[in-house]
């Protein structure tokens, strides 16, 4: 009973821990093919077929989870991502910890820009989720977050305290990552004025990313974006010559790359600034030239601002106000644009929150209608089994203890039948043995009386010889048939006799064959005498090997060999 409820709670854990391994295999597959949005897609298809062939909610869980990352950074996508995000908070109902922490996490993201108090919010739920678990991968990159909102609401001391958090946890060779912390120390110095601290840690930074042979594309516009940060320290430390290499070396490098624009763009503001000051009137119009070129082209909000503002900058200080004019509206509209943009996006939010916080209230009800329902039928379904266990554990234990009882009277009337046998095997060789001491008692007393009868016909004078020869032949004839009676009665027992000989040869392999013989008229008790009768030997040969046989056998002089021989 104990094995097979043991059985049932073993079951329960091993269905958890397979869905939680099975989401755990999701997350890396999603990893691996992190930069391949065809093959997360074919990922969150298969997961949606899984799905639609077994209404598994775990398969629904698990298709919405895929789909999170097949988003890109569409204002579309952006709200799309925020409805998936809702449908698997609904879905999952805190159930896989996996998923709590990476809502979660991606519901701090989404408000990072608009709201830093939900922002926080959701951060601290990812964050003591995953307090819960041991050897978390996730908590870093938590940690990372949590800083950079503090940096956001400009308290830099929380900012660097976090950013060091996630440092001591991030992998050896989590070379972004750690690179990135280290930029993000960087621009917390420069925050509090401490350029000379910034550039170092720009520099490691730099470095960490240069002991890499190869950079992914996105480690490439990582590495791109701390050398603009480097240009700016080198500038606020008034080190120009520094700033104008470094920010000429990668613009030179990377003006001809459409993937770099933008990055390119924030180096040409840098740029101007230093030509600005050194009056490079030449370098100025290359920077102007490949801005201009640059407003052509698709690009984000923070983007087009910066290329606006710049030349806003360029005409208004070779006083062309009628295009300083147009830019300046321009960079008004990029900025409403950015407005309504970012109220749209928060209205969306906002409604989609709500709407998700209304239906979560009606499927909290609608959960506990359908929990007391699920509870109640699994309560039946554990009784029936308990029961059905325990009609099982009697019905089978009855059907044993009937079973020994039957076993234990069928050996007790075996063991009394053999006990009786025993009994009477006992009396019978008893009765053989005291019909051999009678009958050796008679064969001396017949003895004695033929030799009476010998001695009386050589004293006396023999008249009728005859007679006597008939009387001495029947005397000589009943001791010859009680030899016979004798040796019959002697080898009756001879197959117990053999295993008894083997037994005593075994353990006193010193023994003789005589003497071994003797020890089985010894066995039986006969006396001295009744065995010299049968081997034809002397009473007082028979007591020598007496002797002889206990002294071989190493038994004191008092002890009864009769004794110890029964015993073997």
């Amino acid at each position: 009973m104990k094995k097979n409820l043991s059985f049932l709670i073993f079951l329960f854990f091993t269905l958890c821990f397979s869905q939680e391994e099975y989401l755990q295999k999701l997350k890396r597959n999603i990893e691996i093919n992190s930069n391949n949005k065809k093959q997360l897609l074919k990922i969150a298809d298969v997961e949606k077929n899984r799905f639609n062939e077994t209404k598994d909610s775990l398969y629904f869980i698990s298709y919405k989870y895929a789909l999170l990352f097949t988003f890109d950074q569409s204002k579309k996508d952006r709200i799309d991502h925020f409805v998936t995000l809702t449908e698997l908070w609904r879905a999952n109902n805190n159930k896989h910890p996996l998923i709590i922490t990476d809502v979660n996490f991606s519901m701090a993201l989404h408000f990072e820009n608009y709201s830093s108090k939900l922002s926080f919010y959701y951060l601290n739920l990812s964050i003591d989720n995953e307090l819960k678990i041991k050897n978390s991968k996730s908590l870093p990159h938590l940690y990372h977050v949590k800083g950079r909102l503090y940096y956001n609401d400009k308290n830099y001391k929380k900012a660097n305290e976090y950013f060091t958090k996630a440092l001591r946890l991030y992998s050896p060779s989590d070379f972004l990552y750690i690179s990135s912390m280290h930029n993000n120390f960087g621009l917390v110095y420069q925050k509090q004025i401490k350029n000379s601290m910034a550039i170092n840690e720009f520099k490691k930074a730099l470095q960490i990313l240069a002991n890499k042979k190869t950079l992914t594309n996105e480690e490439y516009l990582f590495f791109l974006h701390i050398n603009e940060n480097l240009t700016e320290a080198y500038l606020k430390n008034g080190n120009k010559k520094e700033a104008q290499l470094l920010a000429e070396k990668l613009f030179n490098e990377n003006k001809n790359n459409s993937d770099t624009m933008q990055a390119v763009v924030r180096i040409c503001k840098n740029l101007y600034k230093i030509y600005q000051s050194t009056q490079n009137k030449q370098q100025i119009g290359s920077i102007i030239n490949y801005l201009k070129d640059s407003e052509k082209k698709p690009a984000d909000f923070d983007t087009r601002l910066i290329i606006s503002e710049t030349l806003l900058n360029y005409y208004f200080e070779n006083r062309n106000y009628s295009e300083a004019k147009i830019y300046h509206f321009k960079i008004l509209k990029i900025k409403d644009d950015i407005i309504a943009d970012n109220r749209e996006i928060m209205g969306d939010l906002n409604e989609i929150l709500n709407s998700t916080i209304i239906n979560s209230i009606n499927q909290k009800y609608d959960y506990k209608i359908h929990s007391q329902k699920v509870r109640t039928l699994w309560i039946i379904l554990i009784s029936i089994v308990i029961i059905s266990f325990l009609i099982y554990f009697v019905i089978s234990t009855i059907k044993k203890r009937k079973i020994e009882n039957e076993i234990n009277a069928q050996q007790k009337i075996i063991s009394e039948q053999n006990e009786l046998i025993l009994q009477q095997n006992v009396k019978i060789q008893d009765e053989k043995i005291k019909n051999l001491h009678l009958n050796l008692n008679l064969k001396q007393e017949t003895a004695k009386a033929f030799l009476e009868k010998i001695k009386k016909a050589r004293k006396s004078n023999i008249n009728d010889p005859e007679n006597i020869l008939k009387e001495l032949y029947f005397d000589l004839n009943n001791l010859v048939h009680i030899d016979k009676k004798n040796t019959s009665y002697v080898e009756e027992s001879t197959s117990e006799n053999q295993i008894f000989v083997k037994k005593l040869s075994e353990k006193y392999p010193q023994l003789s064959a005589q003497e071994l013989q003797l020890c089985v008229y010894f066995r039986l008790n006969l006396s001295a005498k009744e065995i010299s009768m049968l081997e034809k030997i002397s009473d007082g040969t028979v007591r020598v090997y007496k002797s002889k046989i206990k002294s071989k056998m190493g038994l004191e002089k008092d002890t009864s060999i009769e004794d110890i021989l029964r015993q073997i």
